[in-house]
């Protein structure tokens, strides 16, 4: 392998890093919550009603960390739990009005910057991509892999 190469595929990981980086303060300066937070609340938002465990699944990320996140929203004002009548232990989760606020106001794209640009890529694309990330993870050494579970914008603070 050339090292230049290497060098060029590095600088592109930190031309991700640092557009993620800049995309979460924009979002923070904009709503005064982080990225993940915004995320969660735009997807609170294309379905009212959802239960933790639905909305976790949505984000990808562990249902504690869901929780965690949903708790800072909630006492901010901006997201509240409502039981059924139906089963008492159901919490399904609304946006308030100030959370729709926030949601309107709040830069795109709401997913974050690397969800969205892997949206868009095509499937063949993305499939060696993840082979490929695979790979790359297999050869570094004390990868975390609880970070999977973790919002982006979390992770490049």
């Amino acid at each position: 392998m050339t090292a230049p190469l290497v060098h060029e595929t590095l600088q592109k990981f930190r031309l991700i890093v640092g557009a993620v980086r800049q995309h979460s303060r924009a979002l923070e300066a904009a709503c005064g919550i982080n990225g993940a937070q915004v995320w969660m609340l735009a997807a609170i938002a294309e379905a009212p009603d959802s239960t933790v465990s639905q909305l976790s699944q949505a984000l990808s990320i562990h249902i504690s960390t869901a929780s965690n996140l949903l708790d800072k929203l909630a006492r901010a004002g901006l997201v509240e739990r409502l039981r059924t009548e139906e089963d008492r232990r159901v919490v399904l989760l609304r946006l308030t009005d100030a959370g729709k606020a926030v949601v309107e106001r709040a830069p795109k794209p709401l997913t974050g910057l690397v969800f969205d640009a892997l949206e868009k890529m095509p499937e063949d694309a993305l499939t060696r991509l993840d082979t490929e990330l695979t790979t790359l993870i297999a050869h570094m050494n004390l990868v975390d892999e609880s970070a999977a579970n973790e919002p982006m914008s979390n992770l490049v603070r």
